[in-house]
């Protein structure tokens, strides 16, 4: 056996280092991959009668269209800081258009305790492209080669997506009931909403790419656990993209998390069932992007700019959500 260790550009996940790895599946000769995000780096063993270079070219023809490549060094990325006066400036514009559609909201106050659907899809909208992106959109890449290798193509694609709506009203739903049985204070509102506003906070200056501290407190699901339910036998089972869907529910993403403990507060079924489908559909097309034509916004020549936007646009959220929990326990009066 012979040890190779090559680069993978185009990681930026644990969920990516899944994606690198299922595709060696399945090749008589080669074991032991590994792949660090961190590093970039890739390793693995193969027999010595392969041609590795051969098996790595058709690799990349499958997986370069998704934005990744193995090759034998690594470039650089290059800082992006120019982009943040014009990324604030467009999230400060779309901040203004949000305000303005809550104005004309009949009957609603520009503060309110309870979060509203439109900001909740948006929120959906965001968590696609960021922290849900890299927990959810690798493994929606690697889904779906499984199941192209498979056979099974895109029909049980979409079953996935609508299993992943069904299953996120639902336990919407429960969450909802959860918070039934618990009376909130003012004092546990107040905490929750500082406790949400440290989440997106976080949440945006990753998106931002100015400090590599705020990642500690990023979750993705264990590698160990995703691979082996993504593993070619449990695919062919004809119930696993269903499973799958709705699992998604359970991922470990930070905006997912944040808009699940509004269901909790919400403590009405259909209320925590509603936030949690209106933050899937606002997830749904990207991901659908995905599965079905296999591009990325985070490679596209504007991708540095979208996200920065997207992290201003999420700290400003940050911000709104704090204020309307002050102002809707008579902290503090409405400031508009």
């Amino acid at each position: 056996m012979n040890k190779k260790e090559m680069y993978v550009e185009g990681m930026h996940c644990p969920s990516c280092e899944l994606y690198i790895e299922t595709q060696f599946k399945d090749i008589k000769g080669i074991k032991n991959v590994k792949s660090d995000n961190s590093t970039q780096k890739i390793t693995f063993e193969i027999e010595n009668s392969l041609d590795s270079d051969k098996i790595i070219n058709d690799i990349n023809e499958r997986i370069e269209k998704n934005g990744y490549k193995i090759t034998t060094e690594i470039q650089l990325k290059k800082s992006t800081l120019g982009n943040i006066p014009i990324a604030f400036l467009l999230a400060l514009l779309f901040l203004f258009i949000f305000w303005g559609i809550q104005k004309l909201s009949i009957g609603n106050q520009i503060y309110s305790q309870e979060i509203s659907y439109l900001l909740v899809f948006v929120i959906g909208l965001i968590a696609s492209i960021s922290s849900c992106m890299a927990v959810v959109g690798s493994l929606v890449l690697s889904l779906s080669s499984i199941l192209n290798k498979n056979n099974q193509g895109h029909k049980s694609i979409l079953v996935f997506h609508i299993s992943r709506l069904i299953g996120f009203f639902l336990l919407g739903g429960m969450l909802g009931i959860l918070g039934t049985l618990f009376l909130l204070s003012s004092t546990i509102e107040i905490a929750i909403g500082i406790f949400l506003f440290l989440v997106m906070l976080a949440l945006g200056i990753n998106l931002l790419d100015i400090s590599s501290f705020f990642r500690k407190f990023e979750f993705t699901l264990p590698k160990n656990i995703s691979s082996k339910f993504l593993s070619r036998k449990n695919m062919t089972n004809t119930i696993a993209p269903i499973l799958f869907g709705a699992g998604t529910f359970f991922l470990p993403c930070g905006f997912t998390q944040a808009m699940q403990l509004n269901a909790v507060v919400s403590a009405n079924f259909l209320d925590g069932a509603l936030i949690m489908l209106v933050f899937a559909l606002g997830t749904f097309p990207v991901l659908a992007i995905i599965s079905f034509s296999s591009k990325r916004i985070s490679q596209s020549k504007y991708s540095d700019l979208f996200f920065k936007t997207s992290g201003f646009i999420v700290i400003f959220f940050a911000i709104y959500n704090l204020i309307g929990t002050l102002v809707a326990n008579g902290i503090i009066s409405p400031i508009f």
